[in-house]
């Protein structure tokens, strides 16, 4: 035959009978060697029959017969036509099929594919029922029915398509071409085909695959979410969630060893089991990469190629906007590959961690939803959002390995579905180890601000002992003027007893008494230990103690009652002596102290304890899993900041935490109100509060992990 235009013309000519005895044989021949010229001709002849019914009737006087084809002759046709193409699909595909497609079911829900006359006698015959029990989804292109599959005595999932779409031949392709890399990719995490076959009464194409339930994803995330708000433990929930996910990701990364591209991932076609079963759905948008198209399985005589349907699609929007990778939005389905589906696997995994689609919030411009042409546009050009855009609390590094899978340009991705697979496996093996290093953390935080709690107490009775002393009245007496010149006996007696006190609490610097009088003060006497040398305890001679206006924190201490101590940081109290140079932290103790006989006001004792001491001390024995201590004064100020080595950081002394821990906003709330912050998401900071001046004044532990 010259072409397959000529061969056209000679069959059709062949119908009705205009062809000469050589052109005869020539048709014939070519009948009985090609394949396609057969099914050609089958179509052909169907056409002729049905133009011939229209014209003997339009001869024969028949007044309901209008020009063109009656509804009749129209509705014959049309069905003839669809078991023919179901039949030619069934061809190409390679299917093995069952009874003819003439033998009519007396079931009305009654289902079973269809063989053309002529198969080879190697082709095995099967029967085949389904019983249609309720439909459980529908789209533009199928119904998915829950059916009963009568032989194999099993409940299946049975997706036809929609008489409508029927009318389309892309539609067509598209639902032969979706049975057909259904079939072709055999994988746990991918729904098994079990049959693909035509209805023998309206001759529209089925097929029937695994039901796995109706709980998809998307009912898993809400879930999540909803617990999440509501306050509920939710660790176990992420973990399941995300070990669904990695069996997602690993679907995907088979998919594309077989040269296949989903390009329509999303929560929605992600089906789950209540026993950890993942399983993903709709391959109906999917498409061969370019790569891998000349050798697939899926390429060569199929009637469903991608190159075929490809150049019908050119320019087309394929996918789901809110959740469409860029070069999807834009139509470039030549730029379509599998770091597409990467992208679509982290728009999965940003719903999971934000209860929201990727691009919902674009989608939305003033409580309204914008256009979806609008919508690509904005998709094709602007940044893809970030989780933390959405949604706060999120693992730090879990949005990470989002952010790098949803990158705008696609070679700025993970380049494969298994880096990302691989990457959540790494983050969900780290958070347990990371776990325990949190939870160690956090005990050694509780430990710690009960150690400095136990310090604080320790510091407040002491103080309030020391004001009850008897040379501390001696001293009241002898400058109220009812004892003898005896203040020296009295000053070295309690001087004996201060120097006693420092020597057995080492974190002890110094303890006082003042006289207060006319907003002044004027130490008594006052024991110090050397600042040099701890060891060693001085006594302050007469003419170097200090005197002068009284401080904050020592009125604050007058105002109180009797046996009631004032504890502040000494930053309250600046030792004017030594303005010019930076003090180490102290906390500061004060109790007022009242004349016995007259029970006025007198002055206050005070101690001071150092601060960086005491809990570096403190820190020697269980400073384990913190890679870093901060203490912070009331104004969330940096006092001290230690390294798990012990080493002292004094560059972000003073500083707010806010300056160097953008989070700490976060983290604020909690310890004011509940006094603990405990990070559920990143296990990053443990925070805990310590009360010195209950509802006036505190301190901040804040414990961090990974922070180098």
């Amino acid at each position: 035959m010259p072409n397959d235009r000529s061969t056209s013309e000679l069959i059709s000519k062949s119908l009705s009978g205009q062809l000469n005895r050589e052109q005869q044989t020539a048709v014939d021949d070519e009948l009985e060697t090609n394949q396609q010229s057969r099914h050609f001709a089958r179509i052909s002849k169907m056409i002729h029959d049905s133009l011939s019914d229209v014209a003997q009737r339009s001869v024969a006087g028949d007044e309901e017969i209008a020009p063109g084809l009656s509804q009749e002759s129209k509705l014959r046709m049309k069905q003839s036509l669809r078991s023919e193409q179901s039949r030619l699909s069934h061809s190409a595909l390679g299917a093995t099929v069952t009874a003819d497609a003439t033998t009519q079911s007396t079931d009305a829900g009654s289902w079973g594919p269809s063989t053309a006359p002529g198969d080879s006698p190697q082709q095995r015959r099967m029967a085949s029922r389904f019983t249609l029990l309720k439909k459980i989804g529908e789209g533009g292109l199928g119904s998915v029915w829950l059916a009963r599959d009568e032989m194999a005595k099993r409940t299946v999932a049975l997706k036809e398509m929609n008489p409508d779409a029927a009318e389309f031949p892309r539609a067509w392709e598209r639902f032969h071409r979706e049975a057909e890399i259904t079939a072709h990719l055999e994988h746990p995490n991918i729904v098994p085909l079990y049959q693909f076959g035509s209805d023998t009464q309206s001759s529209q194409p089925f097929y029937a695959m695994r039901f796995v339930g109706k709980r998809t994803l998307v009912d898993a995330i809400e879930d999540y979410h909803d617990r999440r708000k509501a306050g509920e433990d939710v660790a176990m929930d992420l973990h399941r969630l995300l070990t669904a996910f990695i069996g997602v990701c690993q679907a995907i990364a088979y998919a594309h060893s077989r040269g296949v591209i989903h390009r329509d991932l999303k929560p929605e076609n992600v089906a789950l089991d209540n026993f950890g079963q993942v399983v993903v759905l709709d391959w109906g948008l999917a498409k061969i990469s370019d790569e891998y198209e000349s050798e697939s399985l899926l390429s060569g005589n199929s009637v469903t190629s991608d190159s075929a349907i490809g150049k019908t699609l050119a320019g087309e929007v394929i996918g789901t906007p809110l959740y469409m990778a860029p070069e999807q939005a834009a139509g470039n389905l030549e730029d379509v590959d599998r770091r597409t589906d990467v992208y679509g696997l982290g728009a999965i995994l940003f719903a999971m961690l934000t209860g929201s689609a990727l691009h919902q919030k674009t989608s939305v411009e003033e409580e309204h939803s914008i256009p979806i042409a609008e919508l690509l546009q904005k998709i094709a050009t602007e940044p893809s959002p970030q989780p933390r855009d959405v949604a706060s609390g999120i693992p730090a590094d879990l949005e990470a390995i989002c952010v790098t899978a949803t990158q705008f340009k696609a070679h700025s991705r993970y380049q494969t579905a298994i880096e990302v697979s691989d990457a959540v496996q790494r983050w969900m093996a780290g958070r347990s180890e990371r776990r325990q290093d949190y939870a160690n953390s956090r005990s050694e935080g509780r430990e710690l601000r009960t150690s400095v709690m136990s310090s604080v107490r320790d510091l407040e009775r002491n103080v309030r002992f020391m004001s009850s002393l008897p040379p501390i009245q001696g001293i009241v007496d002898v400058l109220s003027g009812r004892e003898g010149d005896e203040l020296t006996t009295w000053r070295e007696r309690l001087g004996v007893i201060f120097r006693g006190l420092l020597s057995t609490n080492s974190d002890f610097c110094s303890v006082s008494f003042a006289r207060a009088q006319d907003d002044e003060f004027k130490e008594l006497i006052r024991i110090e230990r050397q600042a040099t040398d701890v060891s060693n305890v001085r006594s302050i001679p007469a003419s170097r103690l200090s005197s002068g206006p009284l401080t904050d924190c020592m009125k604050l201490a007058l105002d109180s009652n009797p046996d009631e101590v004032h504890v502040a940081l000494s930053s309250e109290c600046p030792d004017e002596r030594n303005a010019d140079t930076r003090q180490p932290n102290r906390l500061a103790a004060g109790v007022p102290v009242f004349d016995a006989v007259t029970e006025e006001l007198f002055g206050f004792v005070r101690i001071e304890a150092d601060l960086d001491r005491l809990i570096e001390s403190q820190l020697r024995d269980r400073f384990q899993a913190t890679s870093r201590l901060f203490v912070l004064d009331n104004d969330c100020r940096i006092l001290l900041q230690v390294k798990r080595d012990g080493g002292r950081v004094r560059e972000n002394d003073g500083k707010p935490i806010s300056s160097i821990t953008p989070c700490w906003s976060e983290i604020l709330d909690p310890l004011k109100t509940r006094g603990e912050f405990i990070d559920e998401q990143d296990h990053a900071v443990y925070a805990t509060r310590i009360d010195l001046v209950p509802g006036r004044y505190s301190l901040a532990l804040a414990l961090c992990l990974g922070c180098e």
